[in-house]
């Protein structure tokens, strides 16, 4: 494994929740040693019944998360936290309403200790369309857009049904590659924010608020074509958030990571897994799983079933 910390760079204009969604990941269980980067502690509630440390711009979290405040150098703060001798598993790198995601992703993704995960926006279902034409921050807007593998629609439950698909429309029309997942109160399921880890089972998530959360594994009966499998994932359905997980290559017998977010797809080659398999993480019915696991099928190579 590279032991590099995966970096999720969560951003959005002002207002669209980004807050909201950190502050229920960090008061739920999830079993990952994480550490969260925050632009200002002063939004972020932060129970108090959690933190177990506190200093001048770091709060210790008693359910393992270690969350910091982004002074002016970001650098600073990414080597501080590599150099924890209980350095997280993952981070959580909130931008500015203001920021370009995409010139923070790629600070944060080539610094040394950390590779970048994913880019999720979060955009304000209400607001975003009008957002998007203002003259003075419409451009901003859509440069998010651009740099996001993933969006978070917020605010869906507050203007119906109707008027979320019109969003979820307009959005296709914008950048059709970019899958949308809808968070109900900021409620995000760890497995799309973060990413599954090395485990390569059903994760659990709780489905009330989640009810179209769709999880699944597939496990290879032996080696893949990988330039086949490649082909796949790069042409999964919209309701496919994520796929991770670990195959073996027929071509060359080595171990290869997976890694898809929205429509970014990555194959590393990585130490021998004992056990190969993909874990899928996505919304709607099942259907679409069933049927990517007979297209995976069909990418099984010399010694496959």
């Amino acid at each position: 494994m590279s032991g590099r910390i995966p970096v999720t760079v969560l951003s959005g204009y002002l207002g669209a929740g980004k807050t909201t969604i950190i502050n229920r990941l960090l008061g739920g269980t999830h079993g990952v040693r994480l550490g969260v980067l925050v632009n200002d502690f002063g939004p972020v509630n932060i129970d108090a019944k959690l933190i177990a440390a506190e200093g001048d711009d770091l709060i210790e979290l008693s359910n393992g998360c270690v969350c910091c405040s982004i002074g002016d150098d970001l650098g600073e703060v990414l080597s501080k936290i590599a150099a924890r001798p209980d350095k997280p598993e993952r981070l959580l790198l909130e931008a500015s309403g203001v920021a370009d995601p995409a010139r923070i992703a790629m600070l944060a993704g080539h610094w040394p200790g950390f590779e970048l995960d994913c880019v999720i926006v979060a955009v304000d279902g209400e607001t975003v369309q009008a957002r998007a034409r203002d003259k003075f921050v419409g451009r901003l807007i859509h440069t998010q857009f651009q740099a996001a593998d993933m969006i978070v629609l917020t605010k869906g439950d507050l203007i119906g049904p109707e008027a979320e698909g019109a969003v979820r429309q307009w959005l296709r029309t914008l950048r059709s590659e970019t899958r949308v997942f809808s968070a109900v109160n900021g409620e995000v399921p760890v497995e799309i924010l973060l990413g599954e880890g090395r485990r390569c089972a059903p994760p659990e998530v709780q489905s009330e608020g989640h009810v179209h959360f769709t999880t699944g594994v597939w496990h290879p009966s032996g080696p893949v074509d990988c330039a086949l499998l490649g082909q796949v994932l790069s042409a999964l359905p919209p309701t496919i958030h994520r796929v991770k997980g670990f195959v073996t290559d027929a071509e060359t017998g080595a171990s290869m990571l997976i890694q898809v977010v929205g429509a970014r797809c990555r194959l590393t080659r990585v130490d021998p897994v004992a056990d190969p398999c993909l874990v899928l993480i996505g919304s709607g019915a099942g259907k679409d799983l069933d049927v990517l696991y007979r297209r995976f099928d069909e990418c099984l190579g010399q010694g496959g079933g």
